[in-house]
């Protein structure tokens, strides 16, 4: 349990946050003694750092509980906007990313690769969200993030490598939001890992394999937002080509645009270090 999960179990009003005072304090302190009885998964490290939170640090965790899509992250929630006001805050980034660093971390982290191994639409898409303000994450969390993200895309390229069928757990790569999120880490790395993908599906495409899973995964790959200009362009021909109506799946795969994209991977991203063929 973190910080934000047992501010909310303890059903304390944000809008008193700013006003409390040593009274308060002892009061929420008794309450958390109380919690503690009946609910073995408060510990004290949590309960004094709530405490040090909403003394220390007031603007910074009413910042965090006040963005709905930072608070239903770190306390694995879904509730509405109109659950959440404008406090109007004006709290610099630096100030955020050393709140977060010090109480939510690790929940950050683990919470992000427990959902990035679900597999599924709305847990890719909520990833993709939270990345949004990954602004006011610490340099280490990105990095450990990057890895998980990074490691999620080498299982598929070597699912596909090894295997002649599709198996039903790489379906999520026929998911726009997987490539919203692969964006967030656009760079050399990250565009080398797409291109490695994007020749392994041309593979099973040209092949006649699995064609219509391959035509959506090629459509949402155009949503990765590439940090090579050329691969950039190139997805967004791919969707494109196989977009086109009043065509059938042969003519689909036997498109000129589809033709030459493969060549075209090999002759202008020369970081690539998958074989052309």
């Amino acid at each position: 349990m973190n910080i934000i999960q047992l501010f909310s179990l303890l059903d304390l009003k944000r809008d008193e946050i700013l006003k409390l005072d040593s009274e308060d304090y002892i009061r929420i302190e008794k309450k958390i003694n109380f919690e503690k009885k009946i609910n073995p998964e408060i510990d004290s490290r949590t309960s004094e750092n709530l405490i040090l939170a909403l003394k220390e640090y007031k603007e910074e965790l009413l910042f965090v509980l006040s963005n709905r899509i930072l608070f239903n992250f770190l306390n694995q929630s879904n509730f509405s906007k109109n659950n959440f006001s404008d406090y109007d805050l004006t709290v610099s980034d630096e100030k955020i990313k050393n709140f977060i660093s010090l109480f939510l971390a690790d929940d950050l982290v683990s919470f992000f690769g427990l959902k990035l191994s679900k597999n599924k639409y709305n847990t890719l898409e909520e990833l993709s969200d939270l990345l949004n303000f990954k602004g006011y994450f610490p340099e280490e969390i990105l990095h450990k993030m990057a890895l998980l993200v990074f490691s999620k895309v080498d299982f598929v390229n070597s699912q596909l490598v090894s295997s002649e069928n599709v198996n039903s757990n790489i379906y999520y790569i026929e998911f726009n939001p997987f490539y919203d999120l692969l964006s967030h880490f656009s760079g050399i790395e990250m565009d080398q890992k797409v291109a490695n993908l994007l020749s392994v599906v041309f593979k099973f495409y040209k092949r006649n394999k699995n064609v219509l899973f391959f035509n959506s995964v090629l459509r949402s790959m155009a949503s990765y937002t590439a940090f090579n200009e050329n691969l950039h362009e190139l997805l967004i021909k791919n969707r494109e080509a196989v977009s086109k109506t009043g065509q059938g799946i042969e003519a689909e795969i036997n498109h000129p645009a589809m033709g030459i994209a493969l060549a075209v991977i090999c002759a202008l991203i020369p970081f690539i270090v998958t074989k052309c063929s």
